[in-house]
Parts: C-alpha cells; sequence; structure tokens
C-alpha cells in the first residue's frame, strides 16, 4: 500500500514538473509488475513515442480503418502526432471530429480539453472537462485539466481540492490492492501531487514522485519519455542539473525528435550561461516544432541576453499566438516592454493579464526573474514581493528575493529569506548551497575601510585581505576621479578561501568558471590561494576590473550596455593589449568580421567560438580607447549620464560625442586599422592550411607530387613518426621544387641535427633565410640552434630580428628571456621581460625577476613596482616579499619596511 501527498510548481511552465534530490535507479525496484498490454494501437503508440510521427499518423489512420471500436484511441493518436510537431489546428481538427463521432467517448473529449488548455482556450476546456466529469468523476487527464483552469484563474482553494481528490484517488486504488498500472494516468498523479506537495510544503513526497509514481510508469512503459522529461523538469527545477540532464538524455534515446527533452537541455546550459548550446538546443526544438512555445521562449532568452530586444518580443509573440494566456510567455514579454520603458503596452498587457486570472502570480515571477537576469533589481524586488503576495504557496518568488538580497549584498535579510526559501523548497541546490555559503561565511572576519567591508577567511587570507584593504581605497580615489562618481554607502567584498565557495556565492552552484564576479553591490573573489584554483593570478587586476562594473551600474542603474562596461573595465586593468588579442583584432579585420558597436554584445554572449568572446572584449576596450582618444576623457560621464537617463546607444553617442553612430563607426575602424597596421604584410599571419590526418595527407602528396607544399608537410609528419630517410626525401623534393622552403628547410635541419651535424643543420637554415630574411619560422628555428650553440649573439640577431618583423608569429618574447638568462645580459632581459609582463598580468616569476634585475641594476623603484605587482599575484610568495622589501629599503621607505614586516610576520 502507498500513500500519496503531494504536487507540481508553476504549471504554467512549459515543462514543470516536481523533483527530488536523487533519482533511484533500475536495480533499487524489483522487477517490473508488468507491460501495458498490446492492443490494435500499440504500434502505432510505440511508433509515436518514437519520434516516427507520420508512420504512427498512418498506423492509426489503418487501424481507424479496421477497427471500429479502435477509432477513438486512433483520434488521440492522429492528434498527438499532429501536436508533436506543432500543427494545433489539425491536432484539435482529429479531436473535434472525434468528438462529434463518440460524444460519450471520455478519453476523446479529455483529450480535446487538454488541447484546449494548452492552447489558451480555458473555458472550451474547462467546458470539456466538466462534461467528462458529469458522468465519469474519477476521470484524471478531465479533473487534471480541470484543476490547471481553475489554478490559472486564479481559484486556487477549488483547484488545491481538485489536486488533492486526484491524490486520494491514487491512494485509495492502492489501499484497495488495485493500483493504477496505466503509464498516463501514473503521469498525470505524478504532475497534481508534485503540485498539492509544493503548495503545502510536502517535501518528502517528491521523492516519492520522483521514484515510485513516475518509475512505475516507466516500468509500465519502458519507452515512456515523457516520464524522463517529466523527471529531468523536476530535477532542472531544483538545478540538480547532472541527474536532470541525465533524464533529457534517456528521453532523447527513446525519442530523438523529443522537442520537450531539448529545451529541457537547452534549459540546463542556460542555467551555466552556455549560451552556444542554449541556442542550438531551441533551435534544434524549433526544428521538430516550430511553434513550441518552451523552445521559442528559450530561444527569445537569449535574444535578451544579448539586448535584442525586438528579436525577442517576436518570438514571445509567436508563442503568445500558440497559447495567449500562458503566464510565462507574458511575464517575459512584459520584461521586454520595461526593460525599453514601453509603459503603455506594459500596462496594457498587465490588464489583459489580469482579465483572466485577478491573481497573475506567476506573471510577475516571470517579470521579475526577467528583470533580474538584465540587472534591473530594484523592478525586479517589486514584482517579485507582489507575485510572492498573489500566489503565497508558491515557492519561486521568495528564492528570486532571497538571491536578489544576496546579489545586493543585504546578507542578514537574505538569510532570513533563505531559510523560509529552504522550507518551502528543500530540495533547491541554488538555495541549499547559498545557505552554505552564509554557514561558511560565519567563520570570516571583516575588515572596514572608509567605503568598504572587506570580508575573508583569517585562516587562510589575512595577509592578503590587508593588501586588499589598502588597494579598495587607491582603486575607489581613482575610479571616483575617472568617473566623477562614487556608489553610496559601503561596498561588500567577501574572498573566497575555496572556488566552490565563490561560485555558490556568485550563483548558488558549484561550477562558475570564473574567478571574480561583480553582483550589484557586491564583489565577490577566489583568493588565488583558494582551493580549485589552478594558479595565482592578479588580484589587483580583478579587484579594478570589478570595482569598475560596481561604479558603472551603479552610475547607470544598472542600465550600462554590456560593451561600455566592460572596454570600462579591461582599460582599468592597465594592461598591455595581450598578443592573442591583437592576433585576432587582425585576423578579424583580414576578413572583414568585426564587430559593431549593435553586435558586439553577441561576442559575449553568442559567441561562434573561443575568439569572438576575446574579440568582443578586445573590441569593447579599443571602443572606449578611441572615443576617449577622439571626443577627450569626458565623453566615458557624458555616456554614463545618457544610459542613465534610459538613452540607447544611438543616442548616448549623440549626446556625448556629438556625432552619430555611424560617424563614430567609421573613425573606429580606421583606428583599428592603424592598430593591426604593424603586424600586416610580408609578417602577418598565412591563413591557415586545412588539417589532414596523416593518410589524407600521403594521399594528396601521392596525387600531387610536384607540390612543394604537401611534400614538406608530409615530410614533417615522417620526422614526427621517426621515419627519417623518407621525410629527408621529401624535404630535400620540396626544397629542389623551391629553393628555401620554409617548413623543407625545418625538417632537413631537424634531421641533420638529429644525426648529430649541428654545423649543416645551421646552413641549411643560413641558406633559407637569405631567401626568406623576414620568414617567423626559419627565424625563430635558426634562434634555437644559434642559442643550443652558445652563439649568444647571433642568436639574439635572428630572434630581434623576428620579434621585429613578426610579432604575433614567434614566441619570441619566451626565446630572449631564455636567452638572455643564459647569456647574462640582464639590461636587455629587462626589455624583454617588461614586455612579458606588460601582456601578461598573472606572470609572477617575471615580475619577480624584474624586480631582482632592476635592483641588481641600481633601480629600487623599480623594482619596488615589479614587486608589488608580483605581491598582487601571490602575497604568500617570499621572493616577492624579501624583493620589496628590498627595494623600499634601498630608497630609504624605513615606514612603510616596518609595516609590511608586520604584516608578514617577521619584525
Amino acid at each position: 500500500m502507498r500513500t500519496l501527498v503531494l504536487v507540481f510548481f508553476f504549471a504554467a511552465f512549459a515543462i514543470v514538473l516536481p523533483v527530488s534530490p536523487t533519482r533511484t535507479t533500475a536495480e533499487d525496484k524489483k522487477a517490473a509488475p508488468g507491460k501495458k498490454p498490446p492492443g490494435p494501437l500499440a504500434e502505432a503508440r510505440q511508433r509515436l513515442l518514437k519520434g516516427n510521427y507520420e508512420e504512427a499518423r498512418e498506423a492509426y489512420e489503418e487501424v481507424a480503418t479496421k477497427k471500429a471500436a479502435a477509432k477513438p484511441g486512433a483520434a488521440i493518436g492522429i492528434s498527438r502526432t499532429f501536436r508533436a510537431v506543432g500543427e494545433y489546428d489539425k491536432a484539435l481538427a482529429a479531436l473535434d471530429a472525434a468528438v462529434k463521432e463518440f460524444p460519450d467517448d471520455p478519453d476523446v473529449t479529455a483529450a480535446r480539453a487538454d488541447l484546449l488548455y494548452d492552447l489558451g482556450r480555458w473555458d472550451d476546456a474547462a467546458k470539456a472537462a466538466e462534461a467528462v466529469l458529469a458522468k465519469h468523476p474519477d476521470h484524471l487527464s478531465a479533473k487534471w485539466t480541470q484543476a490547471r483552469v481553475l489554478r490559472d484563474i486564479g481559484k486556487t482553494d477549488d483547484a488545491d481540492k481538485l489536486f488533492r481528490a486526484i491524490v486520494r484517488y491514487y491512494t485509495a486504488r492502492s489501499n484497495a490492492d488495485n493500483d493504477i498500472t496505466d503509464p498516463d494516468e501514473l503521469l498525470v498523479v505524478a504532475a497534481a501531487g508534485a503540485e498539492n506537495a509544493r503548495w503545502h510544503n510536502l517535501s518528502r513526497q517528491f521523492s516519492f514522485i520522483l521514484n515510485e509514481v513516475i518509475k512505475d510508469a516507466l516500468q509500465f512503459e519502458p519507452d515512456l519519455w515523457p516520464a524522463e522529461v517529466m523527471a529531468g523538469t523536476m530535477l532542472l527545477e531544483k538545478y540538480n542539473r547532472p541527474d536532470a540532464v541525465e533524464a533529457f538524455d534517456k528521453a532523447l534515446k527513446i525519442n530523438p525528435k523529443c522537442a520537450d527533452a531539448l529545451v529541457g537541455k537547452g534549459l540546463a546550459a542556460l542555467q551555466k550561461f552556455e549560451l552556444k548550446d542554449v541556442e542550438q538546443y531551441a533551435d534544434h526544438a524549433l526544428k521538430i516544432n516550430s511553434r513550441h512555445t518552451a523552445a521559442l521562449r528559450l530561444k527569445a532568452d537569449v535574444y535578451l541576453i544579448a539586448s535584442d530586444w525586438a528579436a525577442a518580443e517576436k518570438l514571445f509573440n509567436k508563442a503568445r499566438e500558440v497559447n495567449p494566456r500562458d503566464s510565462v510567455t507574458l511575464g517575459r514579454l512584459a520584461a521586454v516592454y520595461v526593460l525599453q520603458r514601453r509603459t503603455a503596452d506594459f500596462d496594457k498587457l498587465v490588464a489583459d493579464v489580469k482579465a483572466f486570472d485577478p491573481r497573475p502570480g506567476v506573471f510577475y515571477y516571470e517579470l521579475g526573474d526577467c528583470l533580474e537576469e538584465r540587472k534591473r533589481y530594484d523592478k525586479a524586488e517589486e514584482y517579485y514581493k507582489i507575485a510572492a503576495e498573489l500566489r503565497p504557496m508558491l515557492a519561486g518568488p521568495r528564492t528570486g528575493l532571497a538571491m536578489l538580497q544576496l546579489r545586493l549584498g543585504h546578507e542578514k535579510a537574505a538569510r532570513a529569506l533563505l531559510d523560509k526559501a529552504i522550507e518551502a523548497d528543500p530540495f533547491n541546490v541554488r538555495v541549499a548551497n547559498s545557505i552554505k555559503v552564509m554557514k561558511h561565511i560565519d567563520k570570516y572576519e571583516t575588515i572596514t575601510t572608509p567605503h568598504y567591508e572587506l570580508r575573508y577567511d583569517p585562516t587562510k587570507d589575512k595577509i592578503l585581505a590587508e593588501f586588499v584593504a589598502d588597494y579598495l581605497e587607491e582603486s575607489h580615489t581613482e575610479l571616483k576621479r575617472q568617473f566623477g562618481y562614487e556608489p553610496a554607502g559601503k561596498i561588500l567584498i567577501e574572498v573566497f578561501s575555496t572556488h566552490e565557495m565563490f561560485s555558490g556565492r556568485t550563483v548558488g552552484l558549484p561550477d562558475l568558471h570564473t574567478i571574480g564576479a561583480c553582483t550589484g553591490r557586491v564583489v565577490a573573489m577566489a583568493s588565488p590561494a583558494a582551493k580549485g584554483v589552478r594558479k595565482p593570478f592578479n588580484w589587483g587586476r580583478v579587484i579594478r576590473h570589478e570595482l569598475t562594473h560596481v561604479f558603472n551600474l551603479a552610475q547607470t542603474d544598472f542600465q550600462c550596455p554590456h560593451w561600455l562596461t566592460e572596454g570600462l573595465a579591461v582599460r582599468n586593468e592597465e594592461m598591455a593589449r595581450p598578443v592573442m588579442w591583437t592576433t585576432i583584432l587582425r585576423d578579424h579585420l583580414a576578413s572583414d568580421e568585426l564587430f559593431t558597436l549593435d553586435t558586439v554584445m553577441l561576442g559575449f554572449v553568442r559567441p561562434k567560438g573561443p575568439d569572438e568572446w576575446t574579440l568582443a572584449y578586445c573590441q569593447s576596450q579599443l571602443y572606449v580607447e578611441y572615443l576617449v582618444k577622439t571626443y577627450g576623457e569626458a565623453c566615458v560621464g557624458k555616456l554614463l549620464t545618457a544610459f542613465h537617463d534610459g538613452a540607447d546607444t544611438g543616442a548616448a553617442i549623440r549626446s556625448a560625442c556629438g556625432v552619430d553612430k555611424a560617424a563614430v563607426e567609421t573613425g573606429y575602424r580606421a583606428y583599428i586599422k592603424e592598430i593591426v597596421k604593424p603586424f600586416q604584410g610580408k609578417s602577418a599571419k598565412k591563413k591557415e592550411e586545412k588539417p589532414l590526418t596523416f593518410e589524407e595527407l600521403t594521399e594528396a602528396q601521392e596525387k600531387d607530387p610536384d607540390d612543394p607544399d604537401l611534400a614538406a608537410r608530409l615530410a614533417d609528419q615522417l620526422f614526427r613518426r621517426n621515419k627519417a630517410s623518407e621525410a629527408r626525401k621529401l624535404a630535400d623534393a620540396a626544397i629542389a621544387k623551391q629553393k628555401g622552403h620554409a617548413l623543407a628547410s625545418i625538417v632537413k635541419s631537424r634531421l641533420l641535427s638529429r644525426a648529430g651535424d649541428d654545423d649543416a643543420a645551421k646552413v641549411v637554415l643560413e641558406d633559407a633565410l637569405k631567401l626568406n630574411p623576414d620568414e617567423p619560422r626559419i627565424l625563430l628555428a635558426l634562434g634555437h640552434l644559434y642559442t643550443d650553440a652558445k652563439d649568444y649573439p647571433k642568436a639574439a640577431e635572428v630572434l630581434e630580428h623576428g620579434r621585429k618583423v613578426s610579432p604575433l608569429d614567434g614566441d619570441w618574447l619566451e626565446q630572449l628571456t631564455r636567452l638572455y638568462k643564459t647569456s647574462g645580459e640582464n639590461d636587455k632581459l629587462l626589455d624583454v621581460l617588461k614586455e612579458v609582463v606588460s601582456h601578461d598580468p598573472d606572470e609572477l616569476d617575471g615580475r619577480i625577476k624584474l624586480a631582482r634585475v632592476s635592483l641588481d641594476v641600481g633601480k629600487p623603484d623599480v623594482a619596488e613596482k615589479y614587486a608589488r605587482e608580483a605581491i598582487q599575484i601571490d602575497v604568500n610568495n617570499e621572493d616577492a616579499r624579501k624583493v620589496l622589501i628590498e627595494a623600499l629599503k634601498g630608497q630609504s621607505k624605513a615606514a612603510e619596511v616596518e609595516k609590511l614586516l608586520k604584516r608578514f610576520g617577521t619584525s
């Protein structure tokens, strides 16, 4: 005997079902009590479950013509085949015809009621469900439809009674040893039970639903993919991504054309902000069903993140056409109106919603959630509170408020809300993780400065915290000067001793792939020595970057566009442009694939690859750099003011710069051309050769034996496979065809060097260099040979030449560092190291070496600069500490020396 006391969350969600912390496996249960008995429609149903919709329809139609008794069931099946691909009119027409022919068949009418509900025709759905229940009071599908309609029109007490009735029916059947064995009915029980459990905080029942009711449905019918989708959605609702994705994958294994499961995987990817995957899953689902409302919303969310309001609105409206009463769709559409300050459209939409639901809690929750994602925290808080008041049984608004208070640094208020949220929703991973983080922070200590509260782990990061506290005030002064503004009140800074806790504090989940984040008025950072951080990083750079976001977001009331705040943040990192950035910039300029102000956001949220993500940061910084250089430093403050006042990018540009956006784009592109000009021409990176496997390369070379490039590439591969004789033959053939061929000469040189004839190896490369004096590959290879032979002057000559003529196409700095360290040429080493560290803010050893060399050549002030930068990477590094103390002593800065010795505990 089993007793069920349960429910659902927001049934307005396309897929929103119960949940439990874990799922038991099939081995945890006894063998299935039986399978759904085969009947005349069994084969057609199997094809339907497998996603073979056209075949299933044909099979249903064939059965309907042969077996009159099966016609009602066939009509339901035919309707489902149309419904799966978004042909809702045909789906409804099939049921309309069946109801007309079989008016007394309860299943047909109930199926029609269910479809009408999903199309937003609630009055018709309720009428159809009532007709069934008048004659069949225990019909679960009809009762489920009736309950959802009552819930969604605000009659929650009446809806609650029906959810309980479904649960009681399940329990009564079980008590009578007459367990429900129909898989579809079990899914209705699971959904209704979950709704009941959420409304009444019956948390233990979620595990029962997942591991008993849904499991039974799958045991009776193993290919019942809707059960896997329901399980996945339950798990995802609680942020149990791994188990949720596993469930969705199981559904897709059964039915590769399951749009619901694809949307589920997209939602899981959205939780990790993997927007490229999100869009791919949405597109895949929409290819199956172009009118799938959840898939349309999923894709619209990607556009929202990219601030493409028009594209998002178009998709939300398309979903609204399918179901004009879907509160999830309408709530997110309302957010589009708020973000664009379209007050009249917003007011009309709210009036439309209230016309059919006087207590639209889900609508306001979705509105608040969407605005929180766009950092409109004030409005998000307002709508969360309204949602919680209208529908107090919903956990979402309370959870949203708790997480929002954490973002804003109101941790005392957040803790109280989190405690209430976990009572209502004990399996919510984000809430549980956030509570865990708050308990972890309890052991932290706080340093209070004029503008900041800095929390840190005193057992691991005391010294780091003292340096950070000093640096925060230094940075604050500079940012206040730069922006002519400072945020009101104290800003909360939290430095975590484990990356897991940092990630939990930031997103409530353990796998955030970064080490610093701004969540509004809070900056969270993992300590460079934190558990889970692979190598120390420049914490000063992270502080400057994230504080810039705090200033910009506060100054614009969270309306600063992403390109501007990222451009300003990167600018405030005060580092030279990395070589990789310049390389990517050059190559995208050459292929005419640069972003514009209208498209740069896509590089952050929808990059086609890692290069585009990097390019977005690079171009954003350069936009700021260009605007300041062209229109003066004051234009930054004017831009921020314009965005605060609600201007779009074009209007903000006109206000701050006195020109239109097109003029800025023209000037900016010319600026980019000047930047990359030194890196173009003969030394510019050649277009990548098409990668070929060894077998493909061999076949290609055999087909075209006179091609020196193919011969050289194959020779290189043969050399790597220790086939020296064959490699030498091909290298010689390539050189015969094209004297001085770079790759062929390098292969031949390596063969000679491996054979012990280093002199001949050098001659080969020297002859090739005469014909190709600026070829970076030859210069690098020859530089290696000269260095190994201790011919340092020649090594320096070729490597410095390569550094000059082709700076992006070789590891010149690395090789020159090695060379000058070996040769003891400190002045030259100093020059190289300065360039190395300027491009890499996290390079620790280079900074320590720079500081040491600067002391050796009598420049303690320079030594101090680099030693302090080293401390900003690793405050615990003994070499960095020692050289800093020595540099200060060399300048007679006794007070600072005493302060640091005390801080380090060595005074």
